[in-house]
């Protein structure tokens, strides 16, 4: 198809990205006149100022890391927001081996993305709800998923948090499953679509036609008849096969935990991640209104019947 519209997408390296493969490699963000270029990041924070250097266009990232990125830099007009939702929290608390309790991480050392921002404060929330104090554990920044998990299997590292695949992974490899982090916030927007609001307002056909593919290309991934195509793609782009690809798949469609159908917003799971950081001494009170994060416009008129 001629005259595709080039976005640039960046995202952390893991299996929920699946979507973003099926729209890539069976055609259907090209149906919607879109070519999607795609990069991993090394981390969140890379993620949020590359976004709003205008290197990507488009990022998937967790809703807190836009959330503090608004903080540090604003919002309107060149701020970030979020357009669209990905999961509520394809992530586990998994300790090295030897660490086969969450107390066995008390006076240790855990590796996080970033520590103002993201997933981090679920894993801080858990600590706390152990007993655990400031002085009872470090944090690390060393980055997203994949150089958390290299580093845990290294030994660098107690415990950390990880998705699938990295979840199974780890446990083949002598480390184990502390807590989910739904069972620490069972309401919770973890990662989403996020974008620059100067751009998306002077692309908004283009962010829309993204919305719709992307719900497009959810929906595939929950069609039975493409399972083993999903195994295949999954076991592409992650590095792994057989029954650590089903697994994963199996995670992705969770009905509770996993990527969403629909690519909607959780709106009440924004609210408990603005909670969670004002609880961790992040965010000052009164908590803002998700309105400050988010603009739920281009969902809309994607869904427009």
């Amino acid at each position: 198809m001629a005259n595709l519209r080039r976005l640039r997408l960046i995202q952390f390296k893991a299996g929920y990205n699946l979507p973003v493969h099926v729209g890539r490699e069976k055609g259907i963000f090209e149906r919607y006149g879109l070519e999607i270029n795609f990069a991993y990041t090394p981390g969140s924070l890379y993620l949020a100022e590359a976004l709003r250097k205008g290197e990507f266009e488009i990022g998937h990232t967790g809703a807190d890391d836009v959330v503090a990125d608004v903080e540090d830099y604003g919002g309107e007009p060149g701020g970030l927001f979020l357009f669209m939702g990905l999961h509520s929290g394809l992530l586990s608390l998994v300790g090295a081996p030897g660490m086969n309790t969450v107390e066995s991480l008390r006076g240790k050392t855990l590796a996080v993305d970033a520590r103002a921002s993201g997933f981090v404060f679920i894993l801080e929330k858990l600590l706390r709800s152990k007993g655990f104090t400031l002085a009872d554990y470090d944090f690390v920044e060393i980055g997203g998923w994949e150089k958390r998990y290299e580093a845990l299997l290294e030994g660098k590292f107690s415990g950390t948090l990880l998705t699938p695949p990295f979840v199974g992974n780890a446990l083949e490899r002598g480390c184990h499953l502390l807590a989910r982090g739904d069972q620490i916030v069972p309401c919770y927007q973890a990662t989403g679509g996020a974008a620059k609001r100067s751009w998306a307002e002077q692309h908004r056909d283009v962010l829309v036609s993204y919305i719709r593919a992307t719900i497009e290309t959810t929906q595939w991934c929950f069609e039975l008849k493409n399972r083993s195509q999903c195994i295949e793609l999954l076991g592409k782009h992650n590095d792994i096969e057989g029954r650590a690809a089903e697994n994963t798949l199996d995670a992705l469609l969770d009905p509770d935990y996993g990527i969403y159908p629909e690519a909607e917003l959780n709106l009440p799971g924004i609210e408990a991640a603005l909670e969670l950081r004002a609880e961790m001494g992040f965010l000052n009170r009164p908590v803002p209104g998700v309105e400050r994060y988010v603009d739920l416009s281009y969902y809309r008129k994607a869904v427009e019947v």
